[in-house]
């Protein structure tokens, strides 16, 4: 019988993960079926409502939590590991990222580590490992064999805990499965500090009838996953045995490549041209240098060979959304 926690649970991607794994009475988890006998959402803030009478709702901060009520994760199979600072907010604020991301997730491990099950851990990286300098510029075309090279505190520290925990699993104290998410879009809710948050806002707003930004140059190349790409990936992930998914280091999970212009072409062919007079075109030169320093160009023979793929169109995305916003 597994018990599954889910870190930032309340959130975007933590809730869709949660709703899907509630579709199946088993899982799939390190190549074994196993019964599922509970999901905890663990998030340091839970909307009013929240929650359904099947789910564990715990709410607090993550560090504390974890060092003053480590009974939450005592009995855990899996931990899917989604909490985290943004990537906006680690820029401005170093101190909060070094918190929210490095040392919770640092304690988060150890915590782990030191259980007699040896548990599963799903961790949710990030494509801003990458990032390129004027000395080691940023290759055309990412591989499974590229360097990370962050250039920015929140791809740093996603960086140092893909490294932890894979230390962890040399060691044998855990199964890690490191996947390396792109931006996800189209998000629906409120804005949020983000250097991506534009990548959802210029479709989501529009869509809702009310103007957005787009704070780069249209021809910027992105990498996208779609909410259904990261929590099918993410789940999936999960379900392949540590023999087969070898290393312990990150994975790039496939998803769309293609242009801001591209993006707005597709919000065009969906809502009509009228939709576009709600976009303005102002430059943010931090959120232009954060996007420009992140590749678009991905190829993954690793994931393909573990069954990871993307043919969905960034159209087809838009078509969802407006459906079921």
């Amino acid at each position: 019988m597994a018990r599954v926690v889910i870190t930032g649970g309340a959130g975007f991607l933590g809730q869709r993960v949660a709703q899907s794994l509630q579709r199946h009475e088993s899982l799939l988890i390190n190549g074994s079926m196993e019964p599922i006998q509970s999901i905890c959402l663990v998030d340091r803030v839970i909307p009013d409502g929240f929650g359904h009478s099947n789910l564990e709702v715990i709410q607090g901060d993550l560090l504390t939590l974890i060092q003053t009520d480590p009974d939450i994760f005592q009995a855990s199979d899996v931990v899917i590991h989604l909490a985290s600072a943004v990537s906006g907010e680690c820029e401005q604020h170093l101190e909060l990222g070094l918190k929210a991301n490095l040392e919770t997730g640092i304690a988060l491990g150890q915590l782990l580590a030191n259980l007699p099950t040896k548990p599963l851990l799903i961790f949710s990286s990030s494509l801003a490992i990458y990032g390129g300098s004027a000395d080691f510029p940023l290759p055309e075309v990412i591989t499974d064999t590229t360097r990370p090279n962050p250039q920015n505190s929140y791809g740093s520290q996603k960086l140092m805990l893909e490294t932890f925990y894979a230390d962890l699993a040399r060691r044998d104290a855990l199964s890690v499965r490191t996947l390396r998410l792109m931006t996800v879009s189209v998000r629906p809710g409120k804005p949020n500090q983000a250097a991506s948050g534009f990548l959802s806002g210029v479709i989501r707003e529009p869509l809702s009838g009310l103007a957005s930004n787009v704070p780069v140059p249209l021809d910027t190349q992105v990498a996208l996953n779609s909410p259904e790409q990261a929590v099918d990936g993410l789940i999936q992930a999960m379900g392949i045995s540590d023999q087969a998914w070898g290393t312990p280091l990150g994975l790039n999970l496939p998803g769309m490549r293609l242009s801001i212009q591209e993006m707005l072409d597709a919000l065009e062919a969906t809502a009509g041209p009228k939709v576009l007079d709600l976009l303005t075109y102002e430059r943010d030169p931090m959120i232009e240098t954060i996007v420009a320093g992140w590749p678009s160009h991905f190829e993954s023979v690793r994931a393909n060979r573990l069954g990871f793929q993307s043919t969905e169109s960034f159209e087809a995305v838009v078509q969802r959304f407006q459906t079921t916003k």
